[in-house]
């Protein structure tokens, strides 16, 4: 038996409408959308009709699984993947995998020359060829090659008919601040390197590395392909970004009363008692607590929405429950009661309590916000009837 107490309920056409934005960022470029982290919190199977439809050309994953499950849902498109997964397996596994990817088409961002040995043997098993796309560190340290290091997985590539060099990308670390000096000296790399192969005669047919905040901020790093993620789901990519699309947040966060309750003058609520009641209260208990990805931090200090009013969160967030302040809405003459519809997330961005305001309130950004959200939260296409 499933319970449906607690819905996090994604908007296709806001998707649809942001995609349309940054294409019209990078007219006449392919698109890779990322949509690892079950597309950001926001639920593949909701969101994947729409990427068809839009002909999205591309899809990132971080890991096999991912892929693995974007092809069980028919996703017959390519798919890039992110990371170097292959290589914490022992070479048993490694081939199986291998396998794997190279039936089922993912592109695979190579890092060394123990992986590619296992792909070009498996490749020539399976009489397919294997899709893959390199990572150069232009200069953010984390995942990517050096150029010598790129450079020497590229000639191995070469020197094996079964292995297609379909890509090569890197990752910008600041696209989205307003200060773009490190984000351009990362593009000026990763444009040397391109200007090096292509001197040496190696052609490679899609160059990319413009994410959320350069697709809208770099257009001279747009190249063949952009590869936006967080945007697409309607969530700026930064808040020092120098051009804000009218992006549509995508997801609003649901659940309800399960207890009105008064409580005296006095009182002391939630775990420390770190907040004392001043007045006779009326409180709710929200089924919400952060093993549902609610923060914690938004003890006494987060909003939600009942009737159309904001009210307070008073004391500690629990693991399961939240409790607010409805003593204002009974002031209204208004009577709230358990089974009443309670706004956790708004999806209109200037609400105090929507997935930006709330990153901004916690210290943290949107991607956070929506990825941590649980499994007790049942993700549900907009238009679908509630409870």
């Amino acid at each position: 038996m499933n319970s449906k107490y607690l819905f996090s309920v994604i908007d296709p056409l806001a998707i649809e409408h942001n995609c349309h934005l940054l294409r019209d960022c990078a007219p006449n470029k392919k698109m890779c959308v990322a949509i690892k982290a079950n597309a950001y919190g926001h639920d593949v199977r909701i969101v994947l009709p729409v990427f068809e439809k839009l002909k999205i050309d591309m899809l990132a994953v971080a890991c096999i699984e991912e892929a693995d499950e974007l092809r069980n849902l028919g996703w017959k498109h390519p798919i890039l993947l992110l990371g170097s997964e292959l290589s914490v397996y022992p070479i048993p596994l490694r081939r199986q995998y291998a396998r794997f990817l190279i039936d089922k088409e993912i592109r695979v961002t190579a890092t060394n020359q123990e992986d590619l040995q296992v792909l070009a043997d498996e490749t020539n098993k399976l009489h397919k060829p294997a899709y893959l796309h390199i990572a150069f560190d232009s200069g953010m340290s984390r995942m990517g090659l050096s150029e010598k290091d790129a450079i020497k997985l590229i000639q191995f590539i070469k020197i094996h008919s079964s292995l297609v060099l379909e890509g090569l990308y890197t990752h910008f670390a600041t696209a989205d601040c307003s200060d773009k000096t490190f984000a351009l000296t990362q593009f000026d790399r990763f444009m040397r390197l391109c200007e090096k192969l292509k001197n040496a005669g190696i052609e490679i047919p899609i160059i990319h590395c413009a994410n959320s905040g350069a697709t809208i901020d770099l257009p001279q790093s747009h190249l063949n392909m952009v590869r936006p993620g967080i945007c697409v789901y309607g969530y700026q990519a930064g808040c020092e970004m120098n051009t804000r699309l009218d992006l549509r947040p995508s997801m609003k966060l649901i659940s309800y009363l399960t207890l009105v309750k008064k409580i005296p003058a006095g009182s002391f609520v939630g775990y420390s008692c770190t907040f004392q009641t001043q007045r006779e209260t009326t409180i709710g208990i929200v089924p919400i607590g952060y093993a549902d990805g609610y923060f914690r931090e938004l003890s006494n200090r987060g909003q939600m929405i009942i009737a159309d009013s904001f009210v307070p969160v008073i004391g500690r967030v629990s693991m399961d429950q939240t409790i607010i302040d409805l003593t204002d809405l009974t002031l209204k003459g208004l009577t709230p009661k358990p089974g009443d519809e309670v706004i956790i997330y708004d999806n209109r961005p200037q609400s105090p309590n929507s997935v930006e305001k709330t990153a901004e309130l916690v210290g943290t950004i949107p991607y956070v916000v929506t990825t941590l959200l649980g499994r007790r939260v049942k993700r549900i296409p907009q238009g679908v009837a509630l409870p």
